[in-house]
């Protein structure tokens, strides 16, 4: 059995629109991080605490909340916003990521009206794990957080982070904004 770290983040979210400001609103989340996860990129890290501080910590707040917030979508299809929806309303997502995700979309569906892409962009497949993810790995200086399946650890995905006006968002998953070599490969 495997152990897992856990690791508590404080973030310190900070909104506004359109020129308006609000106070920073601090909240704790809570982020699984494996015991054999690999930290690149931050230099001087050996143990929880000091992982909690670095960047990669924030990249691994948002990457599990966006794909473990898709997953629960995916698994409610019924009632569920879809994958069209959800990503459009996201505020986990860049704008380059909501704009790649409906190109790609819609080039699928005029080549296959019926079946469109047959699978799932973001997950790189068809099927997901059931009990959602964690966190594989993270590297800073490239941007990239592994997940990797709760309950399937063969089943691992990149997900690009990016810092978009101080705040850090998934810029790519899947196929979604990720170079071929950078895609999943089980």
């Amino acid at each position: 059995m495997k152990h897992l770290i856990w690791a508590f983040v404080s973030v310190v979210t900070l909104s506004g629109c359109q020129g308006n400001k609000q106070d920073a609103a601090s909240t704790t989340v809570k982020v699984e991080v494996a015991a054999d996860s690999v930290v690149t990129g931050a230099e001087g890290v050996d143990d929880a605490e000091q992982v909690t501080d670095s960047i990669g910590s924030q990249y691994a707040d948002v990457a599990l909340k966006f794909i473990n917030a898709y997953k629960e979508d995916c698994d409610n299809r019924s009632n569920g916003k879809g994958i069209r929806i959800f990503v459009s309303e996201s505020p986990y997502v860049t704008p380059g990521f909501k704009s790649e995700l409906k190109r790609i979309l819609n080039e699928a569906d005029k080549e296959d009206p019926e079946m469109g892409l047959g699978f799932d962009p973001i997950f790189d497949g068809q099927d997901y794990p059931d009990q959602g993810f964690e966190i594989k790995s993270f590297d800073e200086k490239e941007g990239y957080v592994v997940v990797r399946g709760k309950d399937w650890k063969e089943f691992t995905l990149p997900i690009k982070i990016a810092n978009v006006n101080g705040d850090w968002l998934v810029d790519g998953s899947g196929i979604v904004n990720i170079p071929q070599d950078k895609r999943r490969k089980d």
